[in-house]
């Protein structure tokens, strides 16, 4: 039973997810929607120019590298942000309880939903 159930969330899975409200919520909360969302995506290119622009290196190459790293980490950052001033719960959270929800009615009626 449960291999079945396990087959069944495969194959109706995304189908599932999308018609949960709490999931679309955070989907739609990835996306750029306001101005502070696009002054906090632009941040990492102002630091990458930033740091190519004081680089005591010598080696230009070099200077690059350390732009695009810093670039990388301030994006990660700028995401982890956004996500932390949403609110909203992460995205295998809500998975994993609508996973429950389905099992729970799968024991009982034989359908996932």
């Amino acid at each position: 039973m449960e291999k079945d159930f396990e087959t069944l969330w495969r194959e109706n899975k995304k189908r599932i997810l999308e018609a949960d409200p709490e999931y679309r919520k955070i989907i739609e909360s990835y996306k750029m929607n306001s101005g502070a969302d696009w002054l906090l995506f632009a941040l990492p290119a102002v630091v990458a120019i930033v740091i190519l622009d004081w680089a005591p290196l010598e080696k230009e190459l070099l200077n690059w590298l350390i732009g695009a790293i810093a670039a990388i980490i301030v994006f990660v950052l700028c995401v982890w942000v956004k996500s932390f001033l949403s609110g909203n719960r992460s995205l295998d959270e809500v998975e994993q309880e609508v996973k429950r929800r389905c099992h729970e009615c799968y024991e009982k009626t034989g359908k996932l939903e």
